[in-house]
């Protein structure tokens, strides 16, 4: 199979911006290295458009030239972007582009909602729908080193070549049993979850164990951890390169004032001090002078509300399977804790704002767990059905 252009030039890429937004849908795909590196390094954009049995390909070299014109069409309502397995992609998008996808698919998402599988792979899902198998010894390769190898530039062009070829069976199938709203919900709030960054001054809440400490340690925290993700942000490096959480805590708790303070704490590096070490105790000192509001603990459930959270978990399950498709697309385990503590704790008047309470979802799952809470229904063993269990009036 024959490669395409691969463009380095301004004017051409514009002209490819064109071209893909008169066809009004392309499929897209992103070649990154992610490796020691905290925003991953795009190293190759590629794209096909026009007629899925005999697609146009072409790629950007990003290492030459902007690609913005071509990947802030993901942004474009009036343009159906097509990716496989998006969620880094856009992410990529959102942090370097600050793009925030529109009208976009996954057909990853689709295939989960059509049965072929949780986290299909590309290979998986192009072999299942066109029965053509793709060579992906390349994927793993260095995709920022130039020249580009022959089985590089086969596997990224396949990439998009393909994924035109094979979202129209996709989509033919998700308008059949009525799921296509379902995937693009779905795809919906991925693209907004991957365009939403912590900001830095709540990344404290993401340092493990940061529950555990209080008062000025927890001020003090706060600000080291958004200083540190300032710092990784600006070199481009893991936050636990520059300082680990472990180290970090322990900083909060004893508070240094001085460099010596911070070369006796275990995991902090003569060079962190050397470069750091200022910015560190000046965080320090910020944090202890404005501590966060103490934050209410939640009431713990009672033993029988614990085990509803159970039952109602395999409820869901039972219904995602009837389905055939992943439960987490339904509600994930914390979901359901959080309508068994609202049905415990809150006012019943109001419902709780879960997406298991809307849409699809409440069709499928979330209705049937009001009910039985409510008392209007029981669970029962079903060894006939697949589900295992079921609903009983």
């Amino acid at each position: 199979m024959t490669t395409g252009p691969i463009l380095s030039d301004p004017t051409a890429v514009e002209q490819l911006a064109r071209d893909l937004r008169a066809a009004g849908s392309f499929a897209i795909d992103l070649e990154f290295v992610s490796e020691s590196r905290y925003v991953p390094e795009l190293c190759l954009v590629q794209v096909g458009w026009g007629a899925p049995d005999d697609p146009q390909v072409a790629a950007i070299d990003p290492l030459e030239v902007d690609p913005t014109p071509v990947v802030e069409l993901v942004a474009d309502p009036d343009v159906a972007a097509i990716f496989h397995a998006a969620q880094a992609d856009l992410a990529l998008l959102a942090q370097r582009f600050d793009i925030e996808a529109r009208t976009v698919y996954d057909s990853q998402i689709a295939a989960a909602f059509l049965g072929l599988g949780d986290q299909i792979g590309y290979g998986g899902l192009v072999e299942s729908l066109l029965g053509i198998t793709l060579d992906k010894g390349a994927q793993f390769t260095d995709w920022c080193s130039r020249p580009l190898s022959d089985e590089q530039l086969r596997y990224a062009f396949d990439d998009v070549r393909y994924l035109l070829r094979a979202w129209p069976e996709l989509h033919r199938r998700l308008e059949k049993t009525g799921r296509l709203p379902w995937v693009v919900e779905e795809t919906e709030e991925l693209a907004a979850r991957a365009a939403t960054r912590t900001p830095p001054e709540e990344m404290y809440r993401r340092v493990k164990a940061w529950s555990k400490i209080r008062g000025k340690a927890l001020g003090a925290l706060r600000e080291l951890a958004a200083w540190r993700e300032r710092a990784a942000l600006d070199s481009n490096r893991p936050p636990s390169w520059i300082v680990q959480d472990r180290s970090l805590i322990e900083i909060a708790r004893r508070a240094p004032t001085d460099p010596r303070g911070l070369h006796g704490i275990r995991g902090v590096k003569e060079g962190t001090v050397h470069r750091y070490g200022r910015e560190i105790l000046d965080a320090v000192r910020r944090g202890q002078q404005n501590p966060p509001p103490q934050e209410p603990r939640g009431r713990p459930l009672p033993d029988a509300a614990r085990a509803w959270s159970v039952l109602l978990s395999g409820l869901v399950t039972a219904r995602a399977r009837e389905a055939g498709i992943a439960s987490r697309f339904i509600a994930t385990r914390s979901v359901v804790d959080e309508l068994v503590e609202w049905w415990v704790h809150g006012d019943r008047r109001q419902e709780p704002d879960l997406p298991l309470l809307t849409g699809w979802r409440r069709d499928l799952a979330g209705e049937a767990l009001l009910c039985w809470l409510r008392g209007e229904t029981t669970i029962e063993i079903d060894e006939a059905s697949d589900a295992g269990i079921r609903l009983a009036d």
